[in-house]
């Protein structure tokens, strides 16, 4: 059960809001609605120059997050509910924490090729443990085709909620991936079916005897998406394959499979609404969990999950907006598996974002989470974030 303090903050913020929306009523209008992080489409901001038929753009963002834990949790910059502890330790684990790890740069290429219109976007940011930067995209695309590193054709990019947190809503697919990706439009409004051979690495617990993990193919993607004047609906399928090669003896394989269901509809001029639901054995390793594991007798089985994400977004003035987020995720773990292996986790986002010029936001956010292992131990924790970015 969330506490009351999650009640408490919650409702504070929405008070909050309420009242500087009075404040602000009558102001002109200084800021458009975010763009949506679509994989395809051009940075929102950024540097632009033209170089003969060719159209480079320079573009990303600073970020700088403040961070208070009021409970112990593992994973101190992002909040994962998979890392909180549940061995009923008294300890609160208060503790605060700055970084600025979420700055982001991109380079977007765009120009034409003898096939049709040609694209090359390079991303990346400093998520590490030492800061250093990393590949977050890099990828090409040319007519129907894009091959490279970027958003799972599983998932929706565009049905993602807005959280000031690194981690987001956990019960959904979130992923980069290295993948050969085919796209056939099926009308003028945006509609579309997209095939793709991707990436299949995978987090599989061994059996107890000696023995190497593999992915022996990679995984088959596809998606369907259909618009409407409110929003979209897309269908996401996928198939793969997990094994366990012993030392001695047979490959133990486990076949891999699942679904996400999203949608993404604006109710009307202010409020717009998300939703996902996801489910399959192995589609852990689209969040960073648990593929496979052995079963009781120590064969190796793709480990069942369900997960739902909804969010509603509500944006008070053009220049105030909130998002409230909710995810929950269950797992139906084999027999084999650890006694402190997470069974199920839910995770709950509530924000405020002041839009206070065009290139620059100020927001803060309470985050609960929670973790249950198989031995149906439980733990909570709370949070509170507040960020700073500039777009550039």
């Amino acid at each position: 059960m969330v506490p009351r303090i999650a009640l408490r903050l919650v409702l504070s913020l929405v008070l909050i809001a309420s009242a500087l929306r009075a404040q602000d009523q009558g102001k002109p209008p200084q800021q458009p609605q975010p763009p949506t992080q679509t994989s395809t489409s051009p940075a929102p901001k950024g540097l632009q120059f033209q170089v003969g038929e060719t159209t480079i753009k320079l573009g990303g963002y600073v970020k700088v997050d403040l961070i208070h834990d009021f409970d112990q949790i593992g994973s101190r910059d992002s909040f994962d509910p998979r890392t909180i502890p549940t061995n009923d330790e008294s300890d609160p684990g208060m503790a605060t924490r700055m970084h600025a790890k979420s700055t982001r740069l991109n380079v977007d290429v765009r120009g034409p090729t003898s096939i049709g219109p040609g694209r090359a976007f390079v991303e990346g940011d400093f998520f590490t443990d030492t800061n250093s930067f990393r590949i977050r995209h890099a990828y090409a695309t040319v007519g129907d085709w894009l091959f490279g590193q970027t958003w799972s054709t599983f998932m929706d990019e565009d049905a993602m909620p807005e959280t000031l947190d690194f981690e987001s809503p956990i019960a959904f697919p979130l992923i980069r991936q290295a993948q050969i990706r085919y796209t056939h439009k099926l009308d003028d409004e945006g509609n579309y079916v997209a095939v793709a051979l991707e990436d299949p690495q995978s987090n599989i617990i061994t059996p107890v005897v000696p023995g190497d993990t593999e992915e022996p193919i990679p995984d088959i993607t596809a998606r369907v998406r259909w618009n409407n004047e409110y929003g979209h609906v897309q269908l996401a399928l996928f198939a793969g394959a997990a094994r366990f090669n012993p030392d001695a003896g047979n490959a133990d394989n486990a076949f891999l499979h699942g679904f996400n269901l999203s949608s993404e509809v604006d109710f009307c001029k202010h409020d717009s609404g998300m939703v996902q639901i996801t489910y399959g054995p192995g589609v852990g390793r689209y969040r960073g969990g648990i593929t496979a594991a052995p079963d009781a007798n120590g064969n190796l089985d793709a480990v069942e999950i369900f997960g739902v994400m909804g969010a509603l977004q509500h944006d008070w003035t053009d220049e105030w907006r909130s998002t409230v987020s909710y995810s929950w995720g269950k797992a139906n773990l084999p027999g084999g598996v650890a006694a402190t292996t997470t069974e199920s986790v839910s995770y709950l986002a509530a924000n405020v974002i002041w839009q206070f010029c065009d290139k620059a936001w100020w927001g803060i956010e309470y985050l609960y989470g929670s973790n249950e292992t198989f031995d149906d131990h439980r733990g909570e924790a709370n949070r509170v974030q507040i960020a700073v970015r500039y777009d550039f």
